[in-house]
């Protein structure tokens, strides 16, 4: 297996290597890996206790957010946050929560050795699914605490004999594993992993947290203009393309708000030729602001806040089986659709919603269709988002305690 993992990595650095050549994403992680250990030289410089948590992209940040709020407010800690995904950079830079970030580099011995050894962290918490087998091989081997969060297990995870013996081993050398739900926890404890709890997902904290720090936005107000408004959220094109025909076809007073999952100008131009001549972007506002049906969001992070003007949210990236956030739509007490597909039953919120009637999954644009009609003019499903989540926050307190139990 050693040699299959050494193998995967290598696979991955010549990916990322060659990719860089036309992919600039692939070029951002390249060139900030090779900066990794000169950015830890040069800044992180401190005698106060330092935490490492691992993320891979902007959702797995956004369930560190409420446990690095909460270490924040100690005093105490730095917090040094390593990441793989590009997306994150920028906002890791603007987050003043984050003392320090930067790109993990390849999952290597000698890399994680050296990782470890200069910023010896007083723990390292994972988020989710980063297992990466020599980051913590090199943290336990240093007697540091390490602990995995907001993981959720799958039988499926443990069908291919190899990689099951390989997550097993990885699973067992954690001091503690924080899961969000029962079956998970029973997975686990069937493989003979007894270092778990189930303690919950802090992005039912998280998306509280934004709910109740949301923004008022006076000219999506005025183009909502007493109508029903349906916001696409994080779409993909994939998203657009089967939802399209029946936009064109809605004759009623329904207004709609798309925010593309990335903000760039082929996305803009792609959803303002799919839909000619009736849409505005957000930064276009006011002018022109009764005449147009589509409102094409093209600034970043206004979209959280947008939820609360809306009668009913289609969620991207479900066709593709990459379901983007639906807490942070649900919260609103508004309905939740996305694209059907078997992946994101992953998703553990997403059973929670459905199993409420709150989220709907489609498989076609006659169904999107058919929803919304429905909820236009009964406006009878749906609802009760936000006293759900409320029911099921509290994770970040229990991991809080978990964490200053295990440090020093």
């Amino acid at each position: 297996m050693n040699i299959i993992y050494k193998s995967l990595i290598k696979l991955i650095d010549t990916y990322i290597f060659f990719s860089s050549f036309f992919n600039e994403k692939s070029k951002k992680i390249l060139k900030g890996r090779n900066n990794t250990f000169r950015y830890i030289d040069e800044n992180i410089i401190t005698s106060k206790d330092k935490i490492l948590i691992h993320v891979s992209s902007v959702g797995e940040f956004e369930q560190a957010k409420p446990i690095i709020d909460k270490l924040k407010s100690f005093k105490r800690f730095k917090i040094v946050v390593s990441h793989f995904s590009s997306s994150l950079e920028d906002k890791l830079k603007e987050d003043k929560t984050v003392d320090f970030s930067f790109y993990l580099p390849a999952d290597t011995k000698p890399h994680m050795d050296l990782l470890i050894r200069k910023i010896n962290p007083v723990i390292t918490i994972i988020i989710k699914y980063e297992f990466w087998k020599n980051l913590i091989k090199a943290t336990k081997e240093k007697k540091i605490p390490i602990i995995s969060v907001s993981s959720i297990f799958r039988k499926e995870q443990f069908y291919l004999p190899f990689y099951s013996s390989y997550l097993v081993d990885i699973l067992k050398t954690f001091d503690l594993l924080l899961v969000q739900n029962r079956e998970s926890l029973e997975i686990l404890k069937y493989k003979k992993i007894n270092n778990v709890r189930k303690i919950g997902d802090t992005r039912f904290d998280r998306v509280l947290e934004i709910y109740n720090e949301s923004k008022d936005y006076p000219l999506v107000e005025q183009f909502k203009n007493n109508k029903k408004i349906i916001i696409i959220g994080s779409s993909w094109k994939s998203d657009i393309d089967v939802l399209k025909k029946e936009i064109l076809r809605d004759l009623t007073e329904t207004k709609y708000i798309i925010a593309p999952h990335e903000i760039n100008n082929e996305n803009i131009k792609y959803i303002e030729n799919t839909f000619i001549n009736d849409t505005i972007k957000y930064s276009e506002l006011p002018q022109k602001i009764i005449k147009k049906r589509i409102l094409i969001i093209d600034t970043f992070g206004l979209l959280s806040s947008l939820y609360k003007y809306s009668d009913a949210a289609f969620i991207g990236g479900g066709f593709r089986g990459a379901l983007h956030n639906t807490l942070e739509a649900a919260v609103w007490n508004i309905p939740i659709i996305y694209g059907n597909h078997r992946k994101n039953k992953k998703f553990n919120e997403i059973s929670i919603l459905e199993k409420n009637k709150i989220g709907f999954p489609i498989g076609s644009g006659n169904e999107f269709k058919l929803l919304i009609n429905r909820i236009v003019k009964y406006g009878d499903i749906g609802k009760g988002g936000n006293k759900l989540i409320k029911n099921f926050s509290g994770a970040t307190n229990k991991i809080i305690s978990e964490i200053l139990s295990l440090i020093k």
